[in-house]
């Protein structure tokens, strides 16, 4: 049984629609309450009304691109606490760096297993109690 995680919040910007279904879909099997949308330019709005504590962002979308969102998330005061992952076919260590420069919390490469997008949620909005140890 899965533990509900139904208090986190999770916001999806990524332009293709079925890739954004599929995060949608895996992230709720988890508990998460998730949601997502497609149109990059509605998505700064989407993020300051609905408040998610996690955003997944693609890199290259249309019209607004990840990093100049995840830039926009993070210089404003009342959204700059909103956890930012991308999750990008991008592999370029240039596109990663910046993205973590602008404030990213984390930076995963598509395709990746399913268990570590989920468990990259956990560490970034429960981190005291999904800690992992390292002697």
């Amino acid at each position: 049984m899965k533990k509900t995680n139904s208090k986190y919040q999770i916001l999806i910007v990524e332009d293709n629609d079925e890739q954004a279904n599929l995060i949608k879909l895996l992230t709720e099997q988890y508990g998460f309450v998730s949601r997502y949308i497609t149109d990059s330019t509605l998505a700064y709005e989407k993020i300051k009304s609905d408040k998610p504590q996690v955003v997944i962002l693609d890199l290259m979308m249309p019209e607004v691109d990840g990093l100049r969102l995840c830039r926009q998330i993070k210089e404003t005061p009342e959204t700059s606490n909103t956890k930012v992952i991308f999750y990008s076919g991008k592999m370029y260590e240039t596109d990663r760096r910046k993205a973590l420069e602008l404030g990213a919390d984390a930076f995963l490469i598509k395709p990746t297993r399913a268990n570590v997008l989920i468990s990259k949620i956990k560490d970034l909005i429960q981190p005291a109690t999904h800690a992992t140890y390292q002697a």
